[in-house]
């Protein structure tokens, strides 16, 4: 009886259990894409949420061996009694930094502070590499972030940021992945299948 159970468990493990594991891990080895997005609600109880951008670490691993880990550290802090928050950005990497409303990529020398309302309906954007040649960027990612308000299953009204993969210069070759399941920039390879 005790061996049928064993044998059950086991058969129920490998078959149902091991594969939604394995597939949901396999998921977090895939390189970044353009326009992938990923929602952040800050916990009213803690009023504070952090965002972090890395290699293969933290809430999007780009896969790409250019990114350094924790390269974009995002710190929201909420206002006690409003729908307020104050966003801190740390750098741990060579980034551009293009503010809410302007057209130019500035060179982030260390960190940067704004509101939440300035970036509703005009997202701040980040371009994230390994080097700067020349004060440009010839390998990157952009990282766009927005915030918009959206009602929860109470009928309050909360801000929901919006973190999305933006253009990625020149790609991801995917089709060459590199020790520690990362991948370099190059130009992907998707194309030539097609034709």
């Amino acid at each position: 009886m005790v061996l049928s159970i064993l044998g059950f468990l086991a058969v129920l493990y490998t078959q149902f259990i091991l594969p939604i594991i394995s597939r949901k891990e396999s998921d977090r080895f895939n390189p970044a894409h353009t326009g992938d997005r990923y929602d952040l609600v800050v916990d009213e109880s803690t009023r504070f949420a952090q965002f972090t951008i890395g290699c293969k670490t933290g809430n999007i691993a780009t896969r790409c061996n250019a990114i350094s880990e924790d390269q974009l550290i995002f710190q929201i802090k909420k206002a006690k009694d409003s729908e307020d928050y104050s966003i801190t950005v740390l750098r741990n990497g060579p980034t551009f930094y293009k503010p809410p409303r302007m057209e130019i990529y500035h060179k982030m020398e260390s960190k940067e502070i704004f509101d939440s309302y300035e970036i509703i309906g005009h997202p701040v954007e980040f371009r994230i590499s390994d080097k700067i040649v020349k004060e440009r960027m010839a390998n990157f990612i952009e990282i766009a972030l927005n915030s918009s308000f959206y009602f929860n299953k109470l009928g309050k009204e909360r801000m929901r940021f919006t973190f999305t993969v933006g253009k990625i210069q020149p790609g991801i070759n995917r089709k060459v992945r590199l020790r520690g399941d990362i991948y370099a920039f190059g130009k992907e390879e998707e194309n030539e299948d097609s034709e």
